[in-house]
């Protein structure tokens, strides 16, 4: 008796509309790719954020490396004007001794 009833069950499921197990099909299909869509744009939305992040910090960095390369070129122009002017002091100094 026990053989008959489980041979039954699976009839029933066996002889299940095809409309409906497309059905079924589709629905488990359409979850899953949902899910799937659902992660992929936390994902990309994470990666956004950080993007944001990592170009401000880019920009801040490229600023300082320009602010950096000005203030020695200032450095440099500074100490070959002062180095100019020394040695004008020394050309004119070296005129007036060999006038006298």
């Amino acid at each position: 008796m026990t053989d008959e009833t489980t041979s039954e069950s699976m009839n029933e499921t066996t002889n299940a509309d095809p409309n409906e197990t497309l059905m079924n099909v589709g629905e488990t299909v359409g979850s899953t790719l949902g899910k799937v869509v659902a992660a992929t744009n936390r994902t990309v939305a994470a990666a956004r954020s950080e993007e944001k992040i990592i170009r401000r910090k880019a920009k801040r960095t490229v600023k300082k490396a320009k602010k950096a390369v000005k203030k020695a070129s200032k450095a440099a122009k500074k100490s070959f004007a002062k180095g100019k002017k020394t040695a004008a002091k020394l050309v004119k100094k070296a005129k007036k001794k060999l006038r006298r």
